[in-house]
């Protein structure tokens, strides 16, 4: 096996990537995480409770542009890795993402009131599939990119980690000030978030917000764009995609690290669009100051968090540490429904134990931003032991592959279970004992059980510090 394009890769890597560089690749995550939070807080809830739109639709529409997401982003990662651009095999990528996701993400968000339900559906869906489309050309290469900067297996998650930061300073703000901003309460009495001129007015202000956050990036990482793959052919570009897909499959490291990380996100985002219905009707909070600073208890919890796994990622592995997140972040949630709600231990309309668990489940959710990108890193070493290719592209695509269907699923299993477990009546703050009932169960209970089966399946993973090791000497042995 010729391993010469994957020691060239491994050993060409800085013996310290510059703090300043880590800083300005970072900023370009928070154009990532923007979209993923206000997407998940609220289209379900927008095109539902204040569009009309039945809850079954919106999963449908939201779930097909994920999906369709889903299956580009290993191509878009293929296709990075064989770029030939003067730009760098992924810069030339991320600048049309981001020229085009910012507008993207406004259309969405601003549908024509007066449309019926067929045209508002089908702009739901057309809106959708534009901006997954954008983010993916924008994202997947953004990720392979900081996947190369580094070989050593700390320094990798410390890359993760500062991009981790930006990002969740991005969620923080915008999970926060999208109500504040853009939902007052300004009428006793009157939920806010029913209000429709607020969601164009939050889609344009945060859709500029991604695209420069994006330009920073990519003006401020180009010195350290990769180089070409010299070593494939474009002739067999098309055929290669697709064994390749399948030979990243066939890795049991990467097998047991994608199962668990869609799983994870399976549950975080199945809580996510089901957590403005929680807070209303279930926790008996619905002014938007409250659910802002329950927001931004988890993401400064999430913001410490990072410090937290980084710092202790240089004493333990990855996986292990990974493992540990997964099981307290469940049983946050068992404690999100059993602990809260009417006849519980601390009841109805208490902010106080939401803004501890809060800030809790985001220091151990955080691992999620931070543990599996740095393991994929040390993967695609692995693979680059057997292939002789470095093929970052292709796994983040296939690692975001996991993550989109996770997230279809779970905002069409939201809309489902709202509707037909539930029993949620679109339009109204008024709802039965047994619907609140119900909203926990799926907020809580059910991510809960999900997380379980990830934590089982990151049992599975075992490329530590060690066998990394073994692997880099291997291939800085050359040909």
């Amino acid at each position: 096996m010729n391993h010469t394009t994957a020691m060239q890769s491994t050993s060409s890597a800085p013996a310290r990537f510059p703090l300043s560089a880590m800083i300005l690749y970072g900023i370009g995550e928070i154009s990532i995480t923007i979209s993923m939070v206000l997407f998940g807080l609220f289209i379900l809830f927008f095109y539902n409770s204040v569009m009309g739109l039945p809850g079954v639709l919106v999963g449908i529409g939201s779930a097909v542009g994920l999906l369709w997401d889903a299956v580009i982003d290993p191509y878009i990662g293929h296709r990075s890795d064989q770029s030939q651009s003067r730009l760098g095999r992924r810069h030339s990528y991320m600048l049309f993402g981001a020229c085009t996701m910012g507008l993207s993400f406004w259309l969405l968000l601003s549908p024509p009131r007066d449309l019926g339900v067929a045209y508002l559906f089908l702009w739901l869906l057309v809106t959708t599939l534009l901006f997954r489309t954008s983010s993916a050309i924008y994202r997947i290469p953004y990720l392979s990119l900081g996947a190369e900067f580094s070989s050593d297996y700390h320094e990798r998650t410390v890359i993760v980690g500062v991009r981790s930061f930006f990002g969740l300073i991005g969620t923080l703000l915008a999970a926060s000030l999208s109500f504040v901003l853009f939902f007052p309460d300004s009428t006793p009495g009157v939920d806010p978030k029913m209000n429709y001129a607020g969601y164009p007015q939050m889609g344009l202000s945060f859709g500029i917000v991604m695209s420069v956050a994006a330009f920073v990036t990519i003006v401020g990482t180009m010195k350290y764009r990769g180089a070409p793959q010299s070593s494939m052919s474009k002739a067999t570009s098309g055929n290669h995609f697709f064994r390749g897909f399948v030979v990243a499959l066939n890795n049991r490291s990467f097998r047991f690290a994608w199962t668990s990380y869609s799983l994870f996100l399976l549950a975080v985002v199945l809580t996510s669009v089901t957590s403005v219905h929680y807070y209303n009707w279930y926790a008996k909070l619905s002014d938007s100051s409250t659910i802002s600073r329950i927001q931004a208890c988890f993401y400064l919890g999430a913001l410490a968090g990072v410090f937290i796994w980084v710092w202790l990622s240089k004493r333990y592995d990855k996986h292990n540490l990974y493992l540990i997140s997964i099981l307290f972040t469940a049983t946050l949630l068992f404690c999100a429904y059993f602990l809260v709600g009417e006849g519980s231990l601390f009841g109805v309309g208490n902010a106080k134990p939401l803004y501890v668990g809060n800030a809790l489940g985001g220091i151990f959710a955080s691992a999620v931003w931070v543990l599996p990108s740095s393991m994929l890193a040390d993967i695609s070493d692995e693979d680059a032991l057997s292939t002789g290719l470095r093929r970052e592209g292709i796994f983040f695509g296939i690692f975001n592959l996991g993550e989109k269907i996770a997230a279809g699923v779970s905002v069409l299993v939201g809309g489902l279970l709202i509707q037909h477990f539930v029993g949620l009546i679109p339009g109204t703050f008024e709802q039965s004992v047994l619907t609140q009932q119900r909203l926990g169960i799926v907020y809580g209970v059910v991510p809960a059980i999900l997380l379980i089966a990830a934590a089982i399946s990151v049992r599975g993973y075992r490329l530590d510090r060690k066998s990394l090791e073994k692997i880099q000497a291997t291939l800085n042995q050359g040909p």
